[in-house]
C-alpha cells in the first residue's frame, strides 16, 4: 500500500511538471535541443557502521573490512530503438576500515560512472518530438573485498540482462504524446521491470566464504531534463526514493534492491547516508550525481 501511494504521488509530481510544458504556447525552440552535457555518478565518502568481516565467539577476529563500490551502469533514449547502453564499474576497495571508521573516497575508490553527451531536454525542447529525453542510471552495490572476486562476472550478467530490458521496455517504444503515457512508461521501468529483469539467478559460487560479500544494491535515476522542466519536477518529486525491492536473497547476485532515488539533470544532487545492510554487514555511502 505505501509503495503504491508513492508510485501514485510520483505520477502527479511530474505530470503537473508536464502540464506546464503543455501549456507552454510557444513552438519548439530551433536547433534541436540544448547543448550536451557530460555527467558522472560518483561516491564521496564511506562509513562503515558495522563490520561485515568480523568474527565473535571469545573474541573478535577479522575487525577490519576492505569495502568497494561495484555498480552496473546504463542508459536509454525513449523512443529511439538500440539505444540502450549498460556496463559495469568496479571500485577500487579502501583498505583495512574498522567499525565506525569515515572514510572521503578518492580516485577509484569513488566507482565513478561518466555519462558523456547526454542533451536534457528543457520544456519547449520537449515539445518537439524530434527530440529524445534520455534516462540514465546506475545500479550500485556495496561490496566487501575477500580472497575471490565473486562479483564482477554476475555484475556483466545482471548489466547485459539489464540492456536487453532496456532496449524492449523503453528503447523500442514510440515516444508518447501525452504526457501521462510518457510518465507511465518511466514508472513502469523503474518500479514494474526492474524487479523482473534483475531476478535472475546468478549467485555467487561456493567457495568456503573466501568470495567477495554483497550487503545489498541501490539504484539511482536520472531524467535528461533540465531547466524549468528540470528544477519543477525536482521541487515537485521532493525526498521521492526508490523503493526496497527483495530480489534473489541477502548476499547473492544481483543484491536486493534497498532504495536509491530519482534525479533530474538541472543541477548537481547528493544522496547522503545511504545505508547497505546485509551479509551481517552495514556500509553508508554518501554519492554524488552532477556534471563532470
Amino acid at each position: 500500500m505505501k509503495r503504491t501511494s508513492r508510485l501514485r504521488l510520483l505520477t502527479v509530481a511530474i505530470l503537473s511538471a508536464f502540464g506546464l510544458l503543455a501549456a507552454a504556447c510557444a513552438p519548439p525552440a530551433p536547433g534541436g535541443g540544448p547543448a550536451p552535457v557530460d555527467w558522472s555518478f560518483k561516491g564521496t565518502s564511506m562509513t562503515v557502521s558495522n563490520v561485515q568481516d568480523e568474527v565473535c565467539i571469545l573474541f573478535c577476529v577479522n575487525t577490519e573490512d576492505e569495502p568497494y563500490l561495484m555498480t552496473v551502469a546504463f542508459r536509454v533514449k525513449i523512443g529511439e530503438p538500440g539505444s540502450a547502453q549498460s556496463w559495469v564499474v568496479k571500485g577500487s576497495n579502501l583498505n583495512g576500515m574498522e567499525e565506525g571508521e569515515t572514510s572521503a573516497l578518492t580516485g577509484g575508490q569513488q566507482g565513478k560512472v561518466n555519462f558523456p553527451g547526454i542533451v536534457p531536454l528543457d520544456l519547449l525542447n520537449a515539445l518537439n518530438p524530434n527530440n529524445k529525453m534520455e534516462i540514465v542510471g546506475t545500479y550500485t552495490w556495496a561490496a566487501e573485498e575477500d580472497l575471490i572476486d565473486s562479483l564482477s562476472a554476475g555484475a556483466g550478467g545482471v548489466a547485459s540482462i539489464f540492456k536487453d530490458a532496456l532496449n524492449d521496455i523503453v528503447a523500442s517504444s514510440e515516444l508518447p504524446t501525452e504526457p501521462d503515457a510518457l510518465i507511465q512508461l518511466v514508472l513502469d521501468l523503474l518500479f514494474n521491470n526492474i524487479g523482473s529483469a534483475f531476478k535472475v539467478i546468478l549467485s555467487n559460487i561456493p567457495c568456503l566464504g573466501l568470495c567477495d560479500d554483497v550487503l545489498g544494491g541501490r539504484v539511482y535515476v536520472g531524467l535528461g531534463a533540465t531547466g524549468v522542466l528540470g528544477s519543477t519536477i525536482d521541487g515537485l518529486l521532493g525526498g521521492f526514493a526508490v523503493p526496497s525491492i527483495t530480489l534473489v536473497g541477502d548476499n547473492s547476485v544481483p543484491p536486493n534492491i534497498q532504495g536509491g532515488g530519482v534525479y533530474t539533470l538541472s543541477g548537481a544532487k547528493s544522496f547522503n547516508n545511504q545505508s547497505f545492510v546485509g551479509a551481517d554487514g552495514h556500509h553508508k555511502y554518501d554519492f554524488l550525481s552532477g556534471p563532470l
